[in-house]
């Protein structure tokens, strides 16, 4: 029942010597001795649907990419080793080499082995060895390689006909064509020949200990292993190794099999498992609650992997998943308490702030015991919205940061677990993006999405646990979702990147075959939905969630793997939905066939525990106990949920951080600056490389600067962010900095990786060598990816608040390509799920003619997003000491556009001394970043300064006040160009600039303050983005509010509405500029003719 036509995807081996053309001759003469007649093969091509792809296939030629990568693997071997293939072999590749015609090669042995073995050799003999015996056949040599191709078919494409749907009513390829390379009849082979013995290869552990069998069971056992309720998809696999780890693991006879205690508990969890959805839908009935009914083997699944990675030594476990079963999994796995849990379905106030989220929503972080390994283990579930696999990432960036932290960055102790769903796996890009990650040493967690990659990463991080031996991350996808979504494959691509990897994350895919109502033929284009997985290399096990005990051997299977190569494995769970989407949707509108067939399908659970008492392993009594016994404790929790008398959103906390918050003044915020040596300490360090570092000419000099500007006691961009990363590492604070190109810095001006031109990958990181006793600075070129690195760099956030995790975007256009981790995580984070993260967005943003891509990081989309009210009365609002720290603790996010070196330096550090954790959303320059004026003096930088959230006038104009006839207010870039234009105008007597860094929370009282300073002043505030565009609208209503009592009210100058972010014309872009500085200066654009700006 499936498809045909894989041929073409079968890769030829990572590495062969062989040139084409002595390739071209093997192939050719090994076709016509395996069918001399006609030098094709005569395929029995079996159709179950369409009989017109049998008879195309029957044209094609026989030397097909099965055979032909037998061929070249063994020519591999010759050439490693000319005594592991048979002497014939080893006369043939020699003479082909020699450049000799194919049958002048060819060199028949002096005896074949006959059509009964009588002389048995060892079961790893070499690929291509058969047994010498009396009598000499071309035909019998010949046989033996059409038999070893068979093998090679099934381990090949076995998968394409193994029974793998429930309902028995789709193929999970989408097609039901079978291979024809699957029957014997396709190599000559027939009845007669079914009862020969045949040698078996050292490819196949089939024999177990035996070096032989006859065709008919060597067919027998191979359908056993791939054709039956598990269809292993292997051999894509570049690395020898692990391809033949994965063959014997499922080769080896009797390798699925459970001892008697195994399935009796696999039984009770099934029990579990089923009885709480059926709790669930007879107390709540019209409550949403996206039930596994129809997957419910699923819990059982994720316990397995979780007992098996605890007794392998993982002691941390990142959960990432959708809605559907999470409250199953919050409750049979995390084991929270079930009374929280039923709670959520009442209509109780909330204790605590917040807007709290829907309960299939919810994270937790749980340690427990596991009874199996006899060792806790901490079980973390990531909160995530309805947009399917956003969470990926940051799931993996806390892996990576627990990684980090536990000091286990091999991945030993801390582990990922995805779960998708197979629309969404399919369908959603964040998926591939964050695969993408997964060997990216910066972002590896060797696994999969971006969020939960993210946390996992940072586990690995903190945890000292870079090999990842205690920590693991297990996420889990939709059918759908794997393949739709774009951040999967964002996602998958950080698999082996060294700063992203998380050195290996399990992916089970809830394939329920329909993707809300769309059917898998109208949400993919690949056969599988788990074809993604192909793209990294790591293996895909298909299995019927209707054979339990299959698929818990699966999981032991994925387990092992995961604990010996360190790399992602994907378990394609094909199940159904029992209910619609939810429990009140109505699926018989648009998929009636599909659903009268699982209304005739017996629960998983009803008929595995037929199966275990007809084994004689429980009777009747056992089941109905087991059954009562759990409904008991679900009626006890339900009781008790209903004395509840509020929901704490804070039993809901996936990344708590025990300790932080305690004796923490939340109404004090420090001041940031730092000694006068340490600035030199730093300052020489970032300016310097260690003697016999070949340093390339340009940043010598740039380097030569950097010790100008330290005895000028004067700094520019650079060395401000230099300064605040390299004291906050002096501090004990780990410093994170990630995005394209960061290294460098988009703008050449940062290098903070130095590169030795005269030896290759030799490189120096200065803010690596301040001090034997700094924390480690982690600075990483990511992919090209926004969606999938901004969550794993918010999981990573999400680990420990006493880290600053950098994110910087090429140009603040492109962040926009990861607005649902901006929108759904990042800026409603704490409101939902009680999360902080001091994760920075760093955004270049400034007007310079770079056109409509390359210009705004639109400004106004983040100040949307902020939760702070525009009307506010003045009178009332209690400008005090604490006004400043109580708007960073109220509101959801910090949004800042710093003009001087020594704002950035403060806000950075500000990020850490806080008693809290907020986002903060940084615009940073592009020009300002060699701008003479955009520097900052020493005094700036020294104990008792802080962080400026406005910089007031304080030129010629604060001296007369009275003389002053307009007030500007502005934010970043622009501030430059006006007082430009107003030196060169002589208005500075006139004008009064103030520079607004901090935009939200808005400093009303600065503010304030400098309106009552110039009491006679015409208010205007002066932008370079267009007027829908920008701070304007955010801005606006707080000025007038704010001076509704003084009758004044601020006037616009700026660009005029526009669709486009920029103009692309330089002269447009020229003229812009001096309408903009005409206005706010309220002269003539003829006065501004000469002005070069």
């Amino acid at each position: 029942m499936q498809r045909a036509g894989l041929l073409t995807r079968i890769p030829a081996p990572a590495c062969f010597g062989l040139r084409a053309s002595s390739r071209a001759k093997a192939t050719a003469f090994i076709a016509s001795k395996i069918n001399p007649s006609t030098n094709a093969r005569t395929p029995l091509a079996v159709s179950r649907a369409s009989a017109s792809s049998a008879v195309a296939l029957k044209a094609e030629p026989f030397m097909n990419g099965t055979s032909s990568v037998y061929i070249e693997q063994m020519y591999d071997q010759w050439r490693t080793d000319p005594s592991s293939v048979h002497s014939s072999w080893a006369a043939y590749f020699q003479n082909v080499e020699k450049g000799l015609a194919p049958g002048q090669a060819y060199q028949p042995p002096p005896t074949l082995v006959s059509s009964t073995v009588t002389s048995p050799v060892a079961v790893g003999a070499a690929v291509g060895a058969v047994a010498p015996s009396a009598g000499t056949s071309i035909k019998d040599i010949t046989d033996h390689l059409k038999v070893q191709l068979l093998i090679r078919s099934y381990q090949t494409r076995g998968h394409n006909i193994a029974d793998l749907d429930p309902l028995g009513i789709n193929s999970a390829a989408l097609d039901d064509t079978i291979p024809p390379e699957l029957e014997p009849q396709f190599y000559g082979l027939t009845e007669q020949d079914m009862d020969r013995e045949f040698i078996l290869p050292m490819s196949t552990f089939i024999g177990g200990d035996k070096p032989s069998l006859t065709l008919r069971e060597i067919i027998s056992r191979l359908k056993q292993i791939y054709c039956t309720h598990t269809g292993v998809e292997y051999m894509h696999l570049t690395n020898y190794e692990q391809l033949d780890w994965v063959r014997r693991r499922f080769e080896v006879p009797r390798a699925a099999e459970l001892n008697h205690e195994q399935k009796k508990t696999l039984l009770k969890r099934l029990i579990r498992s089923t009885k709480f959805e059926e709790f669930l839908a007879k107390k709540w009935p019209s409550e949403k609650r996206f039930g596994l009914d129809g997957c419910e083997i699923l819990m059982p699944a994720i316990k397995q992997l979780i007992d098996h990675a605890s007794s392998s030594g993982v002691d941390s476990i990142v959960i990432g998943m959708p809605h559907r079963g999470r409250l199953n999994i919050l409750a049979n796995v995390c084991r929270q308490p079930l009374p929280t849990i039923l709670s959520q379905f009442s209509t109780l106030e909330p204790a605590d702030e917040g807007s709290g989220d829907v309960k299939y929503h919810l994270g937790v972080c749980i340690e427990r015991f596991n009874r199996e390994s006899q060792r806790n283990v901490k079980i973390a579930v990531v909160a995530n919205p309805s947009h399917l696999e956003a969470c990926d990432p940051v799931v993996m960036g806390k892996v990576r940061a627990e990684l980090f932290y536990g000091g286990d960055m091999k991945a030993d102790r801390t582990m990922a677990i995805v779960m998708h769903g197979d629309a969404a796996l399919c369908g959603e890009g964040v998926v591939m993006e964050t695969f993408n990650l997964n060997d990216l040493n910066a972002y590896c967690v060797k696994t999969c999405d971006p969020v939960v990659m993210g946390k996992v990463r940072a586990e690995l991080f903190y945890g000292g646990d870079i090999k990842a031996d205690r920590t693991m991350a297990i996420v889990m996808h939709g059918d759908a979702a794997l393949c739709g979504e774009g951040v999967v494959m964002e996602t998958f691509n950080l698999n082996d990147l060294n700063a992203y990897t998380v050195h290996g994350c399990i992916h089970v895919v809830v394939n329920n075959q329909i993707g809300f109502t769309t059917d898998p033929r109208a949400s993919r284009s690949s056969p599988y939905c788990t074809d993604i997985g192909r793209v990294i290399g790591c293996p895909i096990f298909h299995v019927n969630s209707d054979d339990p005990e299959a698929v818990i051997f699966v999981c032991n299977v994925a387990s092992e793997w995961r604990r010996t190569f360190k790399k992602d494995v994907i378990i394609d769970l094909v199940c159904y939905r029992r209910q619609g989407h939810n429990e009140l949707d109505e699926p018989m509108f648009t998929q009636p066939l599909m659903y009268q067939r699982i209304k005739q399908t017996k629960p998983v659970l009803s008929v595995y525990q037929k199966q275990v008492v007809k084994e004689g392993i429980a009777n009747d009594q056992f089941v109905k106990d087991e059954v009562a016994k759990y409904n008991a404790i679900l009626e006890e929790a339900y009781e008790s949920a209903q004395k509840v008398t509020y929901l704490r959103n804070r039993d809901w906390l996936d990344s708590p951080w025990d300790d932080f918050f305690k004796k923490r003044d939340p109404l004090k915020i420090p001041a940031t600056g730092i000694a006068k040596d340490q600035i030199e300490l730093i300052i020489d360090k970032f300016s310097s490389t260690p003697e016999g570092f070949n340093l390339h000419r340009g940043l010598e000099r740039t380097l030569k600067g950097r010790q100008q500007m330290h005895k000028e006691s004067s700094y520019d961009w650079a060395c401000g962010e230099a300064l605040a990363f390299g004291s906050l590492l002096l501090e004990g604070t780990h410093v994170r900095l990630s995005g394209q190109d960061v290294e460098r810095g988009t703008f050449s001006h940062r290098h903070h990786v130095l590169h030795d031109q005269k030896v290759d990958q030799k490189t120096y990181i200065p803010l690596n060598n301040l001090s034997d006793k700094q924390a480690e600075y982690t600075v990483c070129n990511s992919s090209l990816s926004e969606f999938a690195i901004l969550g794993f760099e918010l999981g990573y956030s999400m680990v420990d608040p006493n880290s600053l995790v950098v994110w910087e975007a090429q140009f603040g256009d492109f962040a926009n390509n990861a607005q649902c981790i901006i929108d759904q995580f990042i800026c409603s984070g704490q409101s939902k799920w009680i999360r902080q993260s001091g994760v920075v967005l760093s955004l270049p943003h400034g007007y310079e003619g770079m056109g409509p891509e390359h210009s705004s990081a639109r400004v106004e989309r983040y100040l949307q997003l902020c939760n702070e009210d525009d009307e506010v009365d003045a009178e009332k609002m209690a400008f005090g000491p604490t006004f400043e720290a109580q708007q960073l603790h109220d509101t959801n996010w910090i949004v800042t556009n710093c003009t001087t070196p020594a704002n950035l330096f403060h806000v950075y550090r500000r990020q850490i001394t806080m008693p809290f954790r907020k986002p903060l959303v940084q615009f940073a320059p592009k020009s300002l970043l060699r701008h003479p004026m955009a520097r900052s003096p020493l005094e700036d930088f020294l104990p008792g300064t802080k962080f400026k959230r406005a910089l007031p006038e304080n030129g010629e104009a604060v001296n007369s006040p009275d003389k002053v006839n307009r007030l500007v207010f502005c934010t970043g870039k622009v501030y430059y160009d006006l007082v430009a234009a107003r030196k060169h105008l002589n208005l500075e007597p006139e004008v009064a600039i103030c520079r607004i860094e901090q935009i939200s929370p808005f400093p009303y009282d600065i503010v304030m303050e400098e309106c009552l300073r110039y009491k006679g002043a015409e208010l205007v505030w002066a932008q370079e983005e267009h007027k829908n565009m920008g701070a304007w609208a955010f801005v606006q209503p707080r000025f007038n509010s704010l001076l509704v009592k003084q009758h004044r009210t601020i006037k616009y100058a700026g660009r005029q509405p526009s669709s486009s972010p920029a103009t692309g014309n330089k002269y447009t872009h020229v003229a812009e500029q001096k309408d903009l500085l005409a206005t706010t200066l309220n002269v003539r654009k003829s006065d501004l003719e000469s002005f070069k700006g």
